[in-house]
């Protein structure tokens, strides 16, 4: 019996090449779809799951409030660790941890690192990193020890074994000899926190005292039990109301910390993430939404070419009626043909899904591997979303099919009025996913534009931006001296950090204001150049000179007048002054006691999802960014002007740098890939519904080809009859269009209400969906009604 229905599904599939080609390419294209987008999904989902004591790990946060102004951040200071584990008997311990920049010297080599991390010795009791070489319990107890990663290892010392030998690491101040003491696991791609070099918490000063402010440092404590986590975060708030006097805290302002579970912080957290950017949770909905989308365009697909088909069949159900076979017999035969459809699918989406991995990677910014599908659980998984398809996809056609009454149809009596109205509206459901898609593809990208377009209040264009010490800090007359040579540098700052995303914060105050009270603005250390060199708009006021800068340093002077601040237009008004008033006002910023010598217009120096807030400016002699603006007009030549100049005068650090606009970009990067993913599957999605569309038209004018040949006879023309042919699929289109456009407004409207700074959704967007889905649309089907309409009319009438 088994043998039997393979034989006659096979048959029936290799009968109709066109309409089986079309489902298996259709599901094959839906399926591989879904398992790409499953991977991106499975892997942000994931994140810190390798942790084995994850249940009882927390990140701390800080949260503050200055003038009822409420701000939370990703690190605290030195004593939060320590003073927690010996007030609260919920912590077994804690650990501190900075990434830093960096020079690591291995003899002649030198190589710049950007995932320095400095941590406490209990880093290897709280997370589950495996350290294949070295002791857990000392690898980090003690200053200037260092565990090397795998690739790290391999990269300095090849196949030797580095324990006990020595790398020489600068930081930021000067080089220290480390000795290395371990040899760790390279950190998982899902894992929020990345190093390549780990290095003793006990090397920095930080570790000699222990400071609520100074914030600067991640914290994690792992907890004797998961349930701890909920009476532990209540006690806090009222510690720490106890560790401050009243001149120590404005008015109505307070100071705490959050536990957050380290398996949530990665998607669920509302604060930035310590040592990458968060996850975000809205993204996986809209992808995992897309992967169902594309797949259900799929499954319509099927059930539409096979109920369409259901004519053909009936003679084949009725008969088999007669001869005995049961209704679950007929329907266990339908299902079975899109069992063996969805298996072939599903075979060629594991093979096109491993052979657009790399594209994939490169759309997602990941670096998957398809070994991933071989997994056990992956495999299940697979297997189980075949089934599922198979049934979705399978169970309506089997349905109609089987229960065809056999009298009725032998006699020729087959009504399908019901199966065609369906038919109808699956069509009108998949457009409407596919205008969604391109609604949303339009508007994610308009989005995008507007935020490379709109005006910053910077120049971003051709800044190289270039870490630096205090070797380079000690230089710095004579690198702007030399690097002033090329005629392609504009100008030369060293900063504390680039207009692209200032994270410094502090508090401000003046006279005038009652006693303790102050207000939160963010700010950066700049020197003379920073404000030429970053194209910010004065507005009044002057800059800061050579005078400014020598005031700073000095200590034989006024106080009161030691710092010359410069304010943005937020920071102004939020003080209540206009900007003229604002010039020569006292000012205090977080102990720092001056004037405003000048007031900048607003620029943006947070993620446009923010409002532009208060900032201040002041002057510093030295800095961690040297920024170097160029005019770009022989870029290629100049870097390498640059890169000798560096080398002769710092000759231990690399010439290492990174474009402004670089950094720019990796503020949206999620938009950024959001907007390439959109764009790539809303394209699947309308390749996909035209797929189904041009099966459905050839099979459609396939069926009306002896109505078509009267009709030329009568005299019709070409042009009529492609318009008849067309005109019922074409409103179908266009009744999906007005399904889709509210739902696309709406889910859209609630993407944007994240960006303080965004487009409005103009009606054009919706008219140019419907005109490209139409266009699609008629393209697609024109194709067999014009093929239809130059037929001979005498071949298609012969046989009657």
């Amino acid at each position: 019996m088994l043998t039997n229905y393979l034989k006659i599904a096979y048959r029936n599939l290799w009968r109709n090449k066109i309409f089986s080609g079309i489902n298996v390419i259709g599901l094959s294209v839906g399926l591989a779809s879904c398992l790409l987008l499953f991977m991106y999904i499975s892997h942000e989902l994931s994140y810190d799951d390798f942790q084995q004591k994850a249940d009882r790990l927390v990140r701390v946060t800080m949260e503050y409030s200055m003038d009822g102004q409420v701000a939370k951040i990703p690190v605290t200071g030195t004593k939060v660790a320590p003073e927690f584990g010996r007030q609260f008997p919920e912590i077994e311990s804690g650990v501190r941890m900075i990434n830093r920049d960096g020079v690591v010297m291995n003899g002649d080599q030198r190589f710049s690192e950007k995932r320095i991390v400095f941590a406490d010795s209990a880093f290897f009791r709280l997370f589950s990193f495996p350290l294949h070489k070295g002791d857990p319990q000392t690898a980090l107890a003690g200053p200037n020890l260092v565990v090397l990663s795998e690739s790290t290892a391999q990269k300095y010392f090849g196949t030797e074994n580095p324990i006990g030998k020595t790398l020489r690491i600068n930081t930021g101040g000067s080089f220290r000899d480390y000795s290395i003491t371990g040899i760790v696991a390279d950190c998982p791609a899902n894992s929020q926190i990345k190093y390549d070099l780990l290095t003793s918490f006990a090397t920095l000063p930080a570790a000699k005292s222990e400071e609520w402010f100074s914030s600067n440092y991640a914290t994690y404590l792992l907890l004797r039990k998961p349930s701890d986590i909920t009476p532990l975060q209540a006690k806090i708030p009222g510690f720490m109301k106890t560790q401050f006097g009243k001149e120590e805290m404005s008015p109505g302002g307070y100071l705490t910390y959050n536990l957050e579970p380290l398996r949530s912080v990665h998607l669920h957290s509302d604060v930035d993430g310590s040592f990458e950017p968060n996850g975000d949770l809205t993204y996986i909905y809209i992808f995992g939404s897309i992967a169902l989308l594309i797949l259900l365009i799929a499954c319509v697909n099927y059930v539409n070419l096979a109920t369409s088909r259901a004519v053909e069949r009936a003679q084949e159900v009725g008969v088999r009626k007669v001869m005995g076979a049961m209704q679950g017999q007929l329907f266990g035969q339908f299902i079975g043909e899109s069992v063996i459809v969805t298996s072939i699918a599903l075979a060629l989406a594991s093979l096109l899904a491993s052979l657009t991995l790399p594209l994939f990677n490169t759309l997602s910014d990941r670096q998957f591997s398809a070994d991933v599908w071989l997994q056990p659980g992956n495999l299940l998984l697979l297997v189980s979303v075949g089934l599922v398809v198979s049934l979705v996809a399978g169970s309506y056609p089997a349905l109609v099919l089987a229960r065809f009454q056999p009298i009725r149809v032998l006699k020729g009596h087959l009504k399908t009025a019901g199966a065609g109205q369906f038919r109808k509206a699956l069509i009108v459901f998949q457009f409407s996913i596919t205008a969604f898609l391109i609604i949303s593809t339009l508007l994610v990208r308009n989005q995008l534009a507007f935020i490379q377009q709109k005006k910053l209040g910077y120049s971003k264009d051709h800044v190289l931006m270039l870490p630096v010490d205090r070797q380079v800090n000690e230089k710095i007359a004579a690198i702007k001296s030399e690097f002033r040579q090329n005629a392609d540098v504009q100008h030369i700052s060293l900063a504390s950090e680039s207009p692209v995303f200032v994270e410094g914060g502090y508090g401000m105050r003046h006279p005038n204001m009652p006693t303790g009270q102050r207000k939160m603005v963010a700010g950066l250390t700049i020197d003379e150049d920073y404000v030429p060199a970053m194209s910010l708009h004065l507005i009044a006021g002057s800059n800061l000179n050579a005078i400014d800068m020598d005031r700073v340093s000095r200590t034989d002077n006024d106080s009161l007048t030691r710092s010359r601040f410069i304010l943005n237009e937020a920071a102004v008004k939020e003080l209540g002054w206009t900007p003229q008033q604002a010039i020569g006002q006292r000012l205090d910023v977080s102990g720092r006691l001056g004037e405003v010598k000048g007031v900048v217009a607003d620029f943006h120096f947070t993620s446009m999802k923010q409002k532009i807030g208060p900032l201040a400016l002041f002057p510093q002699n030295g800095g961690e960014i040297l920024l170097v603006k160029l005019s770009g007009s022989q870029l290629p030549n100049t870097l390498q002007f640059l890169e000798n100049k560096w080398r002769t005068l710092i000759p231990d650090r690399p010439f290492s740098y990174e474009f402004m606009d670089e950094e720019f970009n990796k503020l949206y990067a999620s938009e950024t890939r959001t907007g390439r993913i959109f764009s790539v599957f809303a394209f699947l999605s309308i390749f996909l519904a035209c797929l189904g569309l041009f099966g459905l038209s050839a099979y459609t004018t396939a069926q009306r080809t002896k109505e078509i040949g009267v009709r030329k006879v009568l005299g019709a023309s070409v042009f009529s009859i492609v318009g008849l042919l067309s005109k019922d699929f074409l409103k179908l289109v266009v009744i999906a269009i007005v399904v889709a456009s509210p739902i696309g407004w709406y889910v859209m409207n609630r993407w944007l209400r994240d960006f303080a700074y965004r487009i409005d959704i103009d009606w054009w967007i919706f008219a140019l969906a419907g005109a490209l889905a139409v266009g699609i649309a008629l393209l697609t089907v024109s194709f067999q009604s014009i093929k239809a309409a130059l037929m001979n009319p005498v071949k298609s009438l012969r046989s009657e």
